[in-house]
């Protein structure tokens, strides 16, 4: 079975920010992806009419309209006769790329004729050659409302060759819904990849083709910071406690004391509203100065024991996800409760994240293994689980299908840490190159643990929960390395994951462009090529 590399072969709405967003964050900027789009459309629209004829298009205030505004400068040097009805005041253009192409096109005040709509009552069907929809992106759900439902009604009457711009205004891009007014386009022009919900109407679509807007592949291989911003919720004024994720952290013993505690605030740090640290009584004196952190002492034994599930049980039913395994032991009594836990929370439906020792345990029964866990194995602990070793860095393919067939075999979603770390369900590889050199200090590991858990509480999907708590923590990482260079602690890592959950793009972009400069010196070029 072959895998996919990056976002699948089809993108849903919130896939289309993640692509631009993370194409910024690669170096190429949203005005560049913009300016593509629209050259994209009028040379379609080059090829399908004739030449010197009259263009009209709708044009929204959001990125679809500028993407309609740029194809209307580009079909004028074409020699179009082109008139743009824009259905927003200049003041009211939300996109910052679509306000530089309508500043663009007020200086072509001989090639392009500008009417702004100031009541529905100026909106009425036109004839000419090509009339193009520029109206509602892929980000617009619902039905549109006036005066855009106006605009529909009048592309639908017009006369002309009817091109839709990415999606036609009305259809739901995801789903192919159309709960109320829609564009019946002869010509969808799509971009980078096919949205669902255009496979399912050809009624609505008409001819869908595909345009290329110059977002690198590795805006989709890589996870970015596009990843956080449109699949990491925000809370809002309606949240109350829980809402945002219960997590429960189950781990250490007599002689490994920090790492649960290390695991615990990361998880808070990430933006959840209760975690509770389950673990033997030293430990839990030890996390006391940590008044949020909600305690789950386990007596009598200096390590977990099947003696304590009874007490665990209750948390496993009530919160939204499990980190199970940092400074557990390998004591025998610790396998056995581990393996009931595990029972547990398959039992209950929770999300499980495995790390550190209860990796070691997992290697003694891999049938506890499935579609809810996620494990973090570097790579002597990956040889350890499945018996083979991972190929290196530079064989970064090679390494992805090892590790995809071992989440396929298992049906489990593998975290495969590394320089480059490779994060896969079995069908699906992604990678992530943030961090720093320093990250090989102690408690990183247990901090992207508490990450992971944290995002399997907020309703992610185990597969996008490990891929984008890689990048949050590589993230972390690398800004931590550049305050505090080699001296760097995980302390300092678990201080920036806030920072980088408040502006993903800015923290990326900080984090990772010493990387960037040095990346194939440093670890050697992966070869994409063969992607």
């Amino acid at each position: 079975m072959e895998i996919e590399f990056g976002l699948g072969p089809e993108i849903l709405s919130k896939d289309a920010h993640v692509i631009d967003t993370n194409s910024e964050w690669l170096g190429v900027s949203r005005l560049q992806l913009m300016e593509n789009a629209g050259r994209s459309v009028a040379e379609i629209v080059a090829q399908r009419t004739r030449k010197g004829g009259r263009v009209v298009i709708y044009a929204g205030s959001g990125g679809n309209g500028g993407d309609g505004l740029t194809a209307a400068r580009h079909l004028a040097y074409m020699g179009y006769m082109v008139e743009v009805i824009l259905l927003a005041r200049p003041e009211q253009i939300r996109s910052e790329e679509t306000r530089r192409m309508y500043e663009i096109l007020l200086s072509m005040d001989t090639s392009v004729a500008i009417h702004t709509v100031r009541s529905t009552a100026e909106i009425a069907p036109v004839n000419a050659d090509a009339v193009i929809d520029a109206l509602l992106g892929v980000g617009v759900h619902g039905a549109p409302r006036s005066p855009y439902k106006e605009a529909i009604d009048a592309i639908n009457n017009s006369s002309g060759l009817k091109i839709a711009i990415d999606v036609p205004s009305g259809l739901d891009p995801d789903t192919g819904e159309t709960p109320g007014a829609y564009v019946r386009a002869d010509i969808t022009v799509t971009f980078h990849k096919p949205k669902p919900g255009l496979r399912k109407r050809p009624d609505v679509v008409g001819e869908l083709v595909v345009a290329s807007i110059g977002a690198p592949p590795e805006s989709e291989i890589y996870v970015g910071p596009g990843d956080i911003e449109a699949r990491v919720p925000r809370r809002t004024w309606l949240f109350h406690k829980g809402m945002a994720g219960r997590v429960l952290v189950i781990g250490g013993s007599i002689d490994f004391v920090g790492a649960p505690i290390i695991a615990a605030i990361a998880a808070e740090r990430t933006g959840v509203d209760l975690v509770y640290l389950a673990a033997p009584s030293n430990v839990i004196r030890a996390a006391s100065n940590h008044f949020t952190i909600i305690p789950v002492e386990l007596r009598e034994h200096p390590w977990l024991h099947p003696d304590h599930v009874k007490i665990l049980e209750p948390f496993i039913a009530r919160v939204g996800s499990i980190a199970i395994g940092m400074g557990m032991g390998l004591h025998d009594e610790s396998w056995e409760a581990f393996r009931t836990v595990i029972e547990l929370a398959k039992k209950y439906e929770k999300p499980v994240i495995i790390d550190a020792d209860g990796l070691k345990h997992l290697s003694r029964d891999l049938s506890l293994l499935g579609k809810n866990i996620v494990i973090t194995p570097h790579e002597a602990e990956f040889e350890k689980l499945f018996g083979e070793k991972p190929e290196s860095i530079d064989k970064i393919v090679s390494r992805s299908r090892t590790a995809a067939k071992k989440a396929r075999e298992h049906k489990a979603t593998i975290l495969l840490k590394g320089a480059v770390d490779v994060i896969t369900d079995g069908k699906r590889v992604r990678l992530n190159k943030t961090g720093a050199p320093a990250m090989s200090v102690g408690g990183t590991g247990d901090a992207l643990a508490g990450i992971t858990a944290a995002l399997l509480a907020k309703h992610l999907e185990p597969f996008d929960a490990a891929c984008i708590a890689a990048f949050i923590n590589g993230v972390a990482g690398g800004l931590a390395y550049l305050d505090k260079g080699d001296s760097m602690t995980t302390q300092d890592l678990l201080e920036k994951i806030p920072t980088v959950l408040s502006n993903p793009p800015e923290a990326a972009k900080k984090a990772t462009i010493y990387r960037s400069i040095k990346y194939r010196e440093r670890i050697g070029a992966p070869g994409w090529q063969v992607l």
